[in-house]
């Protein structure tokens, strides 16, 4: 049976203090626009507010919907060519099956000449990111999490200072899970042939009420958690097996989300972009996840969608400068 693909992109290698939100912060969104892609596959487009943010502009949520339940459905990691960068568009081109996609995990500007500082692992140089990728060497290899592809490893969980809490998003249809590690954890491949990560982690589900709750680690010491600006999630809404004493459970649906905004936004501009904890009490208040997690943000969010206008992307990652100020490369 032919399978129907779309990526789980995420930045590493080519598809983010104040103190958790209180629950004080509630979300409005305005449904604009709802399309079913192909069966099992549905694209909304919301117009969204905070109730702290009432005075300002509206910022447009794109969000994919995913039945996990489907067998003819699967959720896979894509990389850029020969392990290099590309536009989302362009890795996307590598497999004409895929349907809709997101950007990823972290990864190391390698697009760039000269001194580029990487925020996510500090102290990661160029010269690590030109080493191929292995369980060895965390750090070796462009992206800066553990990326899986069919049992290769593509890159792995760096063992920086700004990463010591990566979250994981295991692909495995109705039993895919996002998990929380610690700084340079190893994904074993055999056991998770499919992985991508980012971070920091958004949402974790209780498993006595079987509800998401917001869940980003204090302990995580991610640079990305404290900025506002376009933003990139993943979520699954999974259900508890009421027939197993271990209260083990089931995903149902996966949703990509991206917000429209800029990058590195100034903290009274929030109508440009979000910070992690408003990303996270969006998608448990609007889009009722168990688990979610953050992926890259910044210049590098991108939502792209097969067939639609301006080459699949209908996110926008520069809402400041006029018509958007188009796709940067990103790793996976």
């Amino acid at each position: 049976e032919k399978w129907n693909h779309f990526g789980c992109f995420l930045i590493n290698v080519l598809c983010c203090l104040a103190l958790i939100l209180s629950r004080g912060v509630a979300w409005e969104c305005i449904n604009i626009s709802q399309k079913e892609i192909i069966d099992g596959v549905i694209w909304r487009v919301q117009n969204c507010t905070t109730n702290i943010n009432v005075s300002k502009p509206l910022l447009k949520i794109n969000s994919v919907h995913i039945d996990l339940t489907r067998s003819d459905l699967r959720l896979i990691p894509q990389v850029a060519k020969n392990s290099s960068l590309g536009s989302l568009p362009l890795i996307a081109a590598q497999n004409p099956s895929l349907i809709a996609g997101i950007n990823g995990g972290y990864f190391w500007r390698v697009d760039i000449d000269g001194f580029w500082r990487d925020n996510v692992c500090r102290g990661k140089l160029r010269s690590d990111a030109e080493l191929p990728a292995s369980s060895d060497c965390p750090n070796c290899g462009i992206g800066d999490g553990a990326l899986n592809i069919n049992g290769v490893i593509e890159s792995s969980n760096c063992d920086c200072i700004g990463y010591s809490r990566p979250a994981v998003f295991a692909l495995n249809g109705v039993y895919s899970e996002i998990n929380v590690l610690e700084r340079g954890d190893y994904v074993d491949p055999l056991i998770f042939p499919n992985v991508i990560s980012a971070g920091p982690n958004l949402v974790s589900l209780n498993k006595t009420t079987g509800l998401g709750y917001v869940d980003i680690p204090n302990d995580d010491d991610n640079i990305n958690r404290l900025v506002y600006e376009a933003a990139t999630a993943v979520g699954i809404i999974q259900v508890l097996d009421i027939n197993n004493s271990s209260n083990t459970t089931k995903a149902q649906e996966a949703i990509f989300v991206t917000s429209d905004g800029s990058d590195s936004c100034h903290p009274q501009e929030r109508y440009c972009g979000l910070q992690s904890s408003h990303l996270a009490t969006l998608m448990t208040d609007i889009f009722g996840v168990t688990q979610a997690m953050s992926m890259d943000q910044g210049g590098s969010t991108t939502m792209w969608i097969n067939g639609q206008d301006n080459d699949g992307v209908v996110s926008n990652s520069d809402n400041k400068s006029p018509g958007g100020g188009g796709t940067r490369a990103i790793a996976n």
